[in-house]
């Protein structure tokens, strides 16, 4: 049986709340991810996503070569444990509004699990109902 783990990013990415958004985007591209986990001193404070960025931006309320990522970062950190099912992840996702999930081990955060990585869990899930 498949495991959020199997499925989720690792090692986990981060960046620094005081780090312009245009720097973190970048950041981003380069490491072909939708979000980064903000750090600071050591612990996880928040969530930087392109998606929350590119919402303020269109709609005029930023600018990206001026706005700090802790101005625009979403917390608290939404989380799933490891050994949780995928549906659990789903609803967690779903009922938060959100399109990334830090997952943890232990209380301690070592991946990160989006949309993506959960429509290609259901994508196999299907594929082996359908030639089984």
């Amino acid at each position: 049986m498949s495991k959020i783990s199997d499925y989720m990013s690792a090692p986990v990415l981060t960046t620094d709340p005081d780090i312009l958004a245009s720097d973190a985007i970048d950041k981003m591209f380069e490491n072909k991810v939708g979000a980064l986990l903000v750090e600071k001193n050591g612990e996880y404070i928040g969530i930087f996503s392109r998606i929350d960025w590119m919402h303020l931006v269109l709609r005029g309320e930023c600018d990206p070569k001026s706005v700090k990522v802790s101005s625009i970062m979403s917390s608290p950190i939404i989380k799933v444990d490891k050994n949780e099912t995928f549906a659990k992840a789903s609803v967690l996702i779903e009922e938060n509004n959100i399109r990334h999930i830090a997952v943890t081990e232990y209380g301690k955060i070592i991946g990160m699990l989006s949309v993506r990585d959960l429509e290609k869990y259901y994508h196999h899930l299907h594929e082996r109902e359908v030639f089984c």
